[in-house]
């Protein structure tokens, strides 16, 4: 992959320019860009290119492409994010990650998946059957999180280095990526939760907003999906 993402090193990057390295009939493939493509369970992000608009990025066939409503000219663009929906984005992908760290330290439960939206978000648990007293003791939990106003950090690391830091629950993500990875991208809520990840988050818990548990539901004979918003 030859684009350089640039949301890797800072999530709060609103624009940037970048030179034109490939296109195609409905998409560029770009040397930089802070667009979040597709995937990990984030939306992709939208905006502009030279005014012209985003209205997807995706990785495909080893390139990031940024498909358009209409062709681009010239090899050099300007971009803009739009940043109200990144924003709610971020927002959410860390309140993800920051109800996995409580759900896995209080159960044990691991994320068995998950989907970011902008106005509600779901998280598949495993094993995972709570009762409405837990619910509310989850959400609880939560909102004290974001009222600590804990810094959320992101940070490379050697993959020997992190197996060595993380509690044995965790070191399992780390374990599941493919071994030519050596240097991973780590997002850390201090004292809550410590994964591997490549998506956008905000820089503190304060930044999430309390948390609206919608409603759990059943997926399986050991899974439970919660849904939930934030305020």
């Amino acid at each position: 992959m030859n684009t350089k993402l640039l949301h890797m090193e800072d999530c709060y990057l609103k624009e940037f320019d970048a030179k034109i390295i490939n296109r195609g009939d409905n998409y560029v493939v770009l040397d930089q860009t802070a667009f979040y493509p597709l995937g990990g369970g984030q939306p992709s992000d939208q905006g502009t290119l030279n005014g012209i608009k985003v209205t997807e990025v995706r990785k495909e066939n080893g390139e990031v492409r940024h498909f358009l409503e209409k062709p681009v000219e010239g090899e050099e663009v300007h971009g803009v994010l739009d940043w109200e929906r990144r924003y709610a984005f971020m927002r959410m992908h860390t309140a993800q990650h920051l109800l996995s760290g409580i759900v896995i330290g209080m159960k044990g439960s691991e994320t068995a998946g998950n989907q970011i939206g902008r106005d509600y978000s779901r998280i598949d648990f495993r094993p995972f059957r709570p009762d409405e007293k837990e619910v509310e003791l989850i959400a609880g939990k939560f909102n004290e999180w974001v009222d600590k106003q804990v810094p959320v950090k992101i940070y490379f690391s050697t993959r020997k280095k992190v197996m060595e830091e993380v509690d044995e629950k965790r070191r399992v993500l780390f374990s599941r990526l493919p071994e030519f990875i050596k240097e991973i991208r780590v997002v850390e809520i201090e004292g809550i939760d410590r994964v591997p990840c490549g998506g956008a988050h905000v820089a503190n818990t304060k930044e999430i907003g309390h948390i609206n548990i919608i409603r759990t539901e059943n997926k399986g004979s050991d899974t439970t999906r919660m849904v939930f918003g934030l305020e």
